[in-house]
């Protein structure tokens, strides 16, 4: 009982690093998000000024592979099949846009990739996959925070994941107005309608709410988890408070043992 106690502390403990490594990839995904949706707005000043900076080229560096290694760390934490398949999934993913991460700063690790083109495509592939990693982190989240007692996490998961499909949905309209289907490699047309602008304005402000949702949902089964492995922590003190005073001082009994250490013990001379 003790043994599979530890396994399940353990299991909790990896599940709380790789959703809190995970939130703080997010994290940082909404703060690019939200100011690349500023020119809608108030125009490309903060983008502008953002750019200027010599670290802002390699802010995705860490969303990137934070993303990878919190859901490596959530990957067999459950037998279950369809948490490992969710779980699986998003490694594959992450390894995906690792990928296109290394074609993206190839030149500037000294790695002299050969220039493969198709930005259209890698990009948007990119936010492709950014929308089913969404669904799948809130499913996660949902399931462990549900596990742990959370009564509303099922609809707050459920409701992130039906505004991530909408989300998908209208970035696939843009995406096909967008391309140039006649060329190779793909490129788009370029924004010269109203359509394609008010297509690419829903998209980013649905890409941004949802990110936000599943950062929350994210540091929410962090704060979960922690909560339950305080309580557990608890109880397992209360229990050692609780034990006999022939198990807490083993040691001190044995030194009144006499003859051979496996031989029966004499009474105690109090």
């Amino acid at each position: 009982m003790d043994l599979e106690r530890e396994r399940q502390r353990q299991t909790y403990q990896l599940c709380r690093l790789g959703f809190a490594i995970l939130s703080l990839a997010l994290l940082l995904a909404c703060f690019s998000s939200l100011l690349y949706l500023t020119p809608f707005f108030v125009g490309r000043g903060p983008v502008v000024w953002f750019r200027q900076m010599s670290w802002s080229r390699w802010i995705d560096a860490p969303i990137v592979w934070g993303s990878l290694v919190g859901t490596y760390l959530l990957w067999g934490r459950w037998s279950e099949p369809g948490w490992q398949r969710r779980a699986g999934l998003l490694v594959l993913m992450g390894l995906v846009d690792a990928v296109l991460w290394f074609l993206e700063h190839g030149a500037d690790l000294g790695l002299r990739l050969s220039e493969v083109g198709h930005e259209w495509l890698r990009v948007e592939l990119g936010e492709a996959l950014g929308w089913a990693e969404f669904a799948l982190i809130a499913s996660l989240a949902g399931d462990l925070m549900s596990h742990l007692g959370v009564e509303q996490a099922p609809t707050a998961s459920k409701a992130t994941r039906s505004l991530a499909t909408k989300g998908a949905i209208v970035w696939m309209l843009f995406f096909c107005q967008q391309t140039d289907w006649n060329a190779w490699p793909l490129k788009n047309h370029g924004i010269s309608s109203v359509e394609a602008w008010l297509l690419l304005l829903v998209s980013n402000m649905i890409w941004s709410i949802t990110l936000i949702q599943v950062t929350a949902l994210s540091i929410a089964a962090v704060r979960q988890t922690t909560r339950v492995l305080a309580e557990m922590d608890q109880e397992d003190q209360e229990h050692d408070l609780l034990k006999s005073p022939s198990e807490s001082h083993l040691n001190l009994i044995a030194t009144h043992r006499h003859g051979d250490p496996g031989g029966e013990m004499d009474e105690p001379s109090w």
